[in-house]
């Protein structure tokens, strides 16, 4: 990134416009075997630095500034300015398009007929559109046009493809009639190709299938393609492929109550239901059974079946499937404690950790890389304990002295009377707990927000590019997110990646509630109370965090953290300020927040992790590991 844009584009337009002809660029990216963006715009920057070296001012301007247009990752959520960067840390970031002065913009806007490469001419008319609409319509439907010459098909990698496609879209909506037929043709485009995919191109049709349902195309199509995902569905469970199965089978759901046959969306449903059952089964006959995973199988098929409305529950016998599910998932829970443990990976040393911390995560394959960062540190509890009433009986004088609580605004949040005697016993619990989680849990945190959660997010960040979209995937295949809530946990999950921690907390606190809530709810514990007047209004964290149940199923560590974090007076007490809008902004960008947002990214990546067959994750890394040999 460029603190100071020069000014060598505006001084010297006409020298520049005229390198652009002899400059190379199609020769440059010629070259280039597996085109996208980061493939091109590394080709780019290679040439730009050539010219630079025997002094070609004029090509070296071009290429860079082509370089620079390619670098930044598409993300046509973002209507208004849908160019983000590459990366983000250290205090500075790579390109963005409020980065290209004026000038440079007319030079793109002048060079855009003479560019015949979807990819690029796309991503410069797109870009001259966003920074100056006076230069014309005709941008948005150039970038319109490049965009959708992108094939649809599995094998091109639909990565910046689909996103091209969704901008295209988004575009022809933006310029309104002018866009002609285009909307309309690109519809057909879609579902053409939705038509001909087949189980073989595995989630590709899925997310065609996604594409129009999102924007609000195929309304006409919506049998054939509830129909063509439901046939795709069973053909996953029946080759054992349960993850895929159940989300197809909950697409074609959506899509069936979109074409109005409300029936055949309970079908499916149901169907969605039964194949978490096949999958927790045949996680107990696997090579790596887990009566843990299964029991998280097992609750995600009575979370679907709760979904399914009272007045279509009789035809499939419903509330008594429920009953007998939960009978099976006491069973497996119970079962399941003799397995908890951790994700295999030592803890690294904080007091000399930085450097350990980048190591860990770098080289990495994307999911071993997240794997990796997600557990660079695990909380014992009983330790924190531990450490708590050795240092109370070390200064058992100022222990011993009564202590008042304040809040940042000045408000008493707590009182503790001090320890009784100079080693603290049950009678000084308040002031045990107090000293755990002010002192010794949030020195702890601190420590491993700046030791070992920053220097490793640095990295993974520089060497992974980690989408929205990839955290929603992460977070729908993870067990411990419940079902409805996927979206806005990848979005909290992706914020924090962005840095935008203040974004990610607001979103993800009241998430991590109800996933406390969930699980009790299925269990058949109450979360709910009744006032005088027969009001049933569910409990909030703090009191969910207290009932013997949430410890037996999050377990002791996980119940202390969440508590310690999310609503404890004596903690960050996340939870409850952000109900009450009590957090500041500085509160929202604290060590507390990141920590926050990095042990959600912990219960979703594990739970995942834990979830998947271990021979399959085995193929898919040796598969990976020979495409990057290649």
């Amino acid at each position: 990134m460029n603190a100071v844009r020069d000014s060598y584009v505006e001084d010297n337009f006409q020298q520049v416009l005229n390198a652009f002809n002899d400059c190379g660029w199609e020769t440059v990216l010629g070259d280039v075997s597996d085109e996208n963006y980061t493939s091109m715009s590394q080709a780019l920057r290679e040439a730009a630095t050539k010219a630079y070296d025997v002094d070609n001012q004029g090509r070296g301007k071009v290429l860079q500034l082509l370089a620079e247009a390619c670098s930044m990752r598409l993300s046509p959520e973002k209507r208004n300015d849908p160019f983000d960067p590459i990366w983000v840390g250290g205090g500075t970031r790579s390109t963005i398009s409020d980065d290209f002065t004026e000038a440079e913009i007319r030079l793109f806007h002048e060079i855009i007929d003479s560019i015949d490469r979807p990819l690029l001419k796309g991503r410069l008319a797109d870009l001259v559109w966003v920074k100056n609409k006076s230069l014309g319509v005709k941008n948005a439907l150039d970038a319109i046009d490049s965009y959708r010459q992108l094939p649809l098909d599995v094998d091109t990698g639909f990565s910046d493809g689909e996103r091209c496609w969704q901008r295209a879209i988004d575009l022809s909506r933006m310029v309104g009639p002018t866009a002609g037929d285009r909307l309309d043709q690109m519809q057909t485009s879609i579902i053409e190709a939705l038509k001909s995919a087949s189980a073989e191109d595995k989630f590709f049709s899925y997310r065609l299938a996604h594409t129009l349902r999102s924007n609000g195309l195929g309304e006409s199509d919506a049998t054939m393609v509830a129909g063509k995902l439901e046939s795709l569905a069973g053909e996953f469970r029946e080759a054992g492929d349960f993850h895929a199965s159940e989300s197809f089978y909950n697409a074609s759901a959506n899509w069936y109550k979109y074409s109005d046959d409300n029936d055949k969306s309970i079908d499916m449903t149901v169907a969605q239901a039964e194949a978490f059952v096949d999958e927790a089964t045949a996680r107990l006959s696997s090579d790596s059974p887990s009566h843990g995973v299964a029991a998280s199988f097992l609750e995600d098929a009575i979370q679907v079946y709760r979904t399914i409305p009272r007045d279509h529950r009789d035809r499939h016998d419903v509330d008594q499937r429920i009953q007998e599910l939960r009978l099976l998932l006491n069973e497996h829970g119970k079962r399941a404690l003799d397995e908890m443990a951790t994700v295999s990976g030592s803890p690294i040393d904080f007091r000399d950790s930085i450097e350990q911390a980048r190591d860990a995560v770098s080289g990495k394959l994307v999911q071993e890389a997240l794997g990796t960062f997600a557990n660079l540190y695990h909380v014992s509890a009983k330790k924190l304990r531990e450490s708590a009433i050795r240092n109370l009986s070390r200064t058992p004088f100022l222990a011993s002295i009564p202590k008042v609580y304040s809040s940042h605004d000045g408000r008493v949040i707590a009182r503790t009377p001090g320890i009784s005697a100079s080693t603290p016993t049950q009678d000084d619990e308040a002031e045990i707990l107090a000293h755990m989680n002010r002192v010794e849990y949030g020195t702890l945190v601190s420590i491993i927000v700046q030791a070992l959660i920053l220097p490793a997010l640095d990295v993974l960040t520089l060497e992974h590019r980690l989408r929205t979209a990839d955290l929603i995937n992460l977070a729908r295949r993870s067990p411990i997110v419940p079902i409805g809530r996927e979206v806005l946990f990848g979005k909290a999950l992706a914020e924090g990646f962005n840095r935008d921690f203040a974004t990610s907390i607001h979103l993800l606190a009241p998430q991590i509630e109800h996933m406390v809530r969930t699980p009790l709810k299925i269990g058949g514990v109450s979360t709910s109370h009744l006032d005088q007047d027969g009001i049933e209004t569910e409990n909030g964290l703090s009191a969910l965090i207290d009932l013997p149940q949430t410890k037996a199923i999050f377990g002791e560590d996980l119940t202390y953290e969440i508590k310690a974090l999310f609503c404890d007076q004596m903690g960050p007490n996340l939870r409850n300020n952000i109900a009450h809008g009590l957090l500041n902004d500085q509160e929202a960008l604290s060590v507390d927040a990141i920590y926050a947002w990095w042990l959600g990214l912990k219960l979703v990546f594990n739970t995942f992790w834990n979830s998947l067959d271990r021979e399959t994750v085995k193929e898919q890394q040796e598969e990976a590991s020979e495409e990057d040999s290649v």
